[in-house]
C-alpha cells in the first residue's frame, strides 16, 4: 500500500516499532510513528496540522479503529482489515480477543455519525471474496502493470519450506517480519 501511495504523489506516514523504521523510509515513509512509544493519533494530528489524513489503512483493530478514525481528516476514510491486537502470543487468547472487540467503535460507526462526521469507514476481509473473482483479477492485473512499470516492487521478509510453517507462523507472531512471509513447496 505505501508503494502505491507514494506512485500516487501521497505524503505517506507509517506505524512500526523503531527498529523498522529504515526499512519504512527506504520505501518512501514521509514520516515513521513508533506506536509503541507514540500516540499515533496525536502524532499525525500533528503532523497534519490538526487536519488529518485522507486514508488509515489499519491491521491492529480494537480501540486502533476508534483513535485512526479520529485521525481522519475531513471526507477522510479509514479502512480496516485485520485485528492483530487479538493476537498477543502463540497460543490464542479469549481474553484479548474479548478485549479487541470490545475497544471496537460500535457505536461511531453509524450512518448518522459517519454523515455528521463526513466520514468513511469500509472493512476488507479477502477471505470472504472468493466468488468475487473478476473483480479480484481486476484488482491483480492493476497490480501487475504497477509491478511491471517498475512502480512496486514486493517485499519479501523471509522464505520458509512447507515444513517450516509453524516456524514461519511464529516468525509472524513475533512481529520480526517487514514484508511478505512466503511458504516455499
Amino acid at each position: 500500500a505505501t508503494q502505491i501511495a507514494r506512485h500516487l504523489g501521497a505524503r505517506v506516514f507509517g506505524t512500526a516499532s523503531a527498529a523498522k523504521h529504515d526499512a519504512l523510509k527506504s520505501l518512501g515513509v514521509d514520516a515513521c510513528i513508533d506506536y509503541r512509544t507514540e500516540d499515533f493519533e496525536a502524532r499525525v494530528m500533528e503532523l497534519t496540522h490538526g487536519r488529518g489524513v485522507e486514508l488509515i489503512l489499519d491491521a491492529v483493530g480494537g480501540r486502533s479503529f476508534k483513535k485512526s478514525y479520529r485521525a481522519l481528516a475531513p471526507s477522510g476514510r479509514l479502512g480496516m482489515f485485520g485485528i492483530s491486537s487479538a493476537a498477543t502470543g502463540k497460543t490464542p487468547s479469549k481474553l484479548s480477543l474479548l478485549r479487541t472487540v470490545l475497544g471496537m467503535p460500535w457505536l461511531q460507526f453509524n450512518p448518522v455519525s459517519l454523515m455528521n462526521d463526513n466520514k468513511g469507514a469500509f472493512g476488507v476481509n479477502m477471505g470472504h471474496l472468493w466468488d468475487e473473482v473478476d473483480r479480484v483479477n481486476g484488482w491483480m492485473e492493476s497490480l501487475l502493470e504497477l509491478y511491471v512499470e517498475g512502480a512496486i516492487r514486493p517485499v519479501v521478509a523471509e522464505r520458509f519450506s512447507f515444513e517450516h510453517a509453524a516456524e514461519a507462523h511464529h516468525y509472524l507472531q513475533d512481529r520480526k517480519n517487514f514484508g511478505k512471509v512466503l511458504l516455499i513447496p
